[in-house]
C-alpha cells in the first residue's frame, strides 16, 4: 500500500489533510465515522461505496470522477478491484464554507461532485493530470483557498468545534456545563448552528467525538481496554461499549482485534 498527504496549513481549521491512497490488488474495507468530510477522486474507476440505510440502488456512488462523502455516523463499506483515490480531508465547517450546503442535508449521503461545485471539472483536470501528488496537493490547497466563504458564522462554528473539546475535558474532570453555558447562546441557536455546520445536534455531535477520540486511545497498547472507556470520559463499561456499539456497529473489544494501522480503517 502506498500513502501520501500533505497538511494545507494555509486552509487551518477547515482542511486537515490532502492524500493519496494506493491498494493495487482488490479487497474491501469498513470505514468507521471520522467525524471527517472528504472530497474524493477516485483514479481507479472500479470503486464502489454504500452504507447502512441507504440503498445502493438510491444511493450509488460506482466510478465517479468525483463525489463528497458526508458526515458519516455509521459504517461505510468500500470494494474495489484496485484502490487509486486522491482525497480531501475536511472538517464538518468545510461544506458550508466551500459550497454553501447545509452538512444535515448530507449527513449519511453522498453528493457527485458536479453538483456541488462549479469548479469541479478543473480540479478533476488537475487530479487526473501529469504532475506529483505534492504539486497536485498544493494546487488543490490554494483553488480552495479562493472558495473561502468568509462569514461571521464560520468563525462561530470553530468556535463550538472547539468548546466541544472543552466540554470533553471537562467530562474527564467532572466539572461539565453545557454547551449554551459556555457559548452564552440560546437552545434554539446552538441547536442551529450545529446542524447547519456540524449535521447533527450539539449532544450527538459531542458523542461521536468522544467516540473518535476513544477510537484513536484503542491504538494506543499502553492502555488495557477496561481503561480506556475511563480515559475517554464514559461513566462505566456498560456506557463505554453502548455508545462505542452506537457509530462502529462492533464492541470496542472487537474493534481492537480487527483494527488496522490507519484508526477507523477496517480491511475485510
Amino acid at each position: 500500500m502506498k500513502f501520501n498527504s500533505y497538511i494545507p496549513t494555509k486552509l487551518n481549521e477547515i482542511v486537515d489533510l490532502i492524500w493519496e491512497q494506493k491498494i493495487p490488488t482488490n479487497g474491501k474495507f469498513t470505514v468507521l465515522p471520522s467525524g471527517k468530510i472528504e472530497l474524493l477522486f477516485p483514479l481507479y474507476r472500479q470503486v464502489e461505496v454504500s452504507a447502512k440505510n441507504i440503498s445502493f440502488e438510491e444511493n450509488p456512488v460506482k466510478n465517479h470522477a468525483c463525489f463528497l462523502s458526508g458526515l458519516h455516523t455509521r459504517p461505510l463499506k468500500m470494494a474495489f478491484d484496485q484502490f487509486h483515490t486522491i482525497g480531501i480531508q475536511m472538517k464538518p465547517t468545510a461544506v458550508k464554507t466551500f459550497f454553501g450546503i447545509p452538512l444535515c442535508e448530507i449527513r449519511d449521503y453522498f453528493v457527485e461532485g458536479k453538483i456541488i461545485l462549479s469548479h469541479i471539472q478543473m480540479m478533476e483536470d488537475i487530479v487526473h493530470g501529469p504532475g506529483t501528488f505534492l504539486e497536485k496537493a498544493k494546487w488543490i490547497e490554494h483553488f480552495l483557498l479562493k472558495q473561502i466563504h468568509e462569514t461571521p458564522e464560520l468563525h462561530q462554528a470553530i468556535k463550538l468545534n472547539k468548546t466541544i473539546q472543552t466540554l470533553l475535558a471537562q467530562k474527564k474532570d467532572s466539572s461539565y456545563k453545557t454547551i449554551e453555558e459556555l457559548m452564552g447562546y440560546s437552545r434554539t441557536h446552538t441547536y442551529r448552528i450545529f446542524n447547519e455546520w456540524f449535521g447533527t445536534s450539539a449532544h450527538t455531535y459531542q458523542k461521536l467525538v468522544q467516540f473518535i477520540q476513544t477510537m484513536e486511545t484503542l491504538h494506543n497498547p499502553s492502555f488495557k481496554l477496561n481503561a480506556v472507556g475511563l480515559a475517554n470520559g464514559y461513566y462505566d463499561q456498560s456506557h463505554f461499549i453502548r455508545s462505542f456499539q452506537e457509530f462502529s456497529e462492533m464492541t470496542p473489544g472487537a474493534y481492537r482485534k480487527q483494527m488496522s494501522d490507519v484508526p477507523g480503517q477496517l480491511f475485510t
